[in-house]
């Protein structure tokens, strides 16, 4: 356990809550502050820009944190708001260290040449963007934590000057120090080994986000495949994952895209599943039929449903929502397993998202 102060991402509107803040501007008679609201309304204002400026910084020290605070506001900061200020960015913190693990072989060979983002979650700032192979988007984090057998892992040699190199490192590590990890993303991967393209990719990314205020890139100098960034345990869960046993017939496979977003959790994800869906009778009147949900061809959730209610569209088709409860034998056979068209007999999946499976011959309603 540490004491560190952090300004987090969301500190304005935390600051403008804060009720010692609140305090300071309302009365007119506080130790050490101007009985003129305008004047403490101006100081106000501008230790609220100061901590603008520095979301995402952590400090080790309450001298660190207040020289960088307060030393540059033109005219002195009253004790009081210096104090609010301080007491709301200290955190106690559990300084993890768990370093991520090296790729299994085949999302290695999936990923193929890759261009990759290392974001810092304190700010959500891309300081960082590299290219490689295996498991070179962990390479750096690796080093700054010293985790010298999975660096043995490395398939390519670093290319980075030592100026950006020992930048990218000490970020890493005031990162794990403030409670925190770095967010790793492959932004673009399956890039052709040939004529510098992962270069290319990779100067791209860092002249775009050199463009961007507020940009924290360690490697801003510089230094086609998928187009979106993607989360890397998100890419090695779908190149990893096993494929899905045989469905039960018969089921209901629903395409949730939403159930696959970072930080959702089990209640959202079953919220988002239950519809309203064009359920027909054959469906509604199967008890405890199983609900397989799926997004990005992972498996995420898995239902038995109970009941079926129907949700009113005037003017159009009837929709139905079902109500029921997950299924752990269902969890554990399917969940986190790879789920493809052919699964059910399709060549591609409904923009719908809804697919009956009621025989082994094809799909049904």
């Amino acid at each position: 356990m540490a004491t560190v102060w952090t300004i987090p991402i969301d500190i304005t509107s935390r600051w403008l809550d804060n009720a010692e803040v609140q305090t300071f501007l309302a009365s007119n008679d506080l130790d050490n502050a101007s009985p003129d609201p305008k004047v403490r309304f101006a100081q106000f204002a501008d230790v609220t820009k100061s901590l603008e400026r520095h979301i995402g910084h952590t400090f080790s020290s309450v001298q660190g944190a207040a020289t960088a605070l307060f030393d540059g506001i033109d005219g002195g900061t009253p004790v009081a708001l210096k104090l609010a200020a301080l007491r709301l960015i200290l955190k106690e913190v559990y300084q993890t260290r768990h370093a991520p693990q090296p790729f299994p072989k085949r999302v290695s060979e999936e990923l193929g040449t890759y261009v990759y983002a290392l974001l810092d979650p304190r700010n959500r700032l891309v300081f960082y963007v590299g290219a490689g192979r295996g498991t070179r988007v962990y390479g750096y984090v690796w080093e700054a934590l010293a985790e010298n057998e999975h660096r043995r892992t490395l398939e390519d040699p670093e290319t980075d000057g030592a100026e950006v190199k020992a930048a990218t490192i000490a970020r890493i590590r005031e990162i794990y120090d403030s409670g925190h990890e770095v967010e790793h993303y492959i932004v673009a991967h399956r890039i052709s080994d040939t004529g510098g393209v992962a270069d290319a990719v990779r100067n791209g990314v860092v002249g775009a986000l050199g463009l961007v205020e507020g940009s924290a890139l360690g490697n801003l100098a510089g230094g086609a495949g998928e187009q979106r960034a993607v989360p890397v345990d998100d890419l090695v869960l779908q190149y990893a994952a096993e494929p899905v046993p045989n469905l039960p017939t018969p089921c209901v496979v629903l395409e949730v895209p939403a159930a696959s977003r970072r930080g959702v959790t089990s209640e959202e994800v079953y919220e988002l599943s239950r519809g309203a869906w064009a359920a027909g009778a054959a469906v509604r009147n199967t008890d405890d039929i199983p609900v397989i949900v799926f997004a990005d061809n992972i498996v995420r959730a898995a239902y038995r449903a109970r009941s079926w209610s129907s949700v009113a569209r005037p003017g159009d088709a009837a929709l139905w929502r079902f109500t029921g409860e997950s299924d752990t034998e269902l969890e554990s056979q399917f969940v986190n397993k790879r789920i493809v068209p052919a699964k059910v007999g399709l060549k591609k999946w409904p923009t719908h998202g809804w697919v009956p499976h009621l025989t082994q011959a094809r799909p049904g309603r």
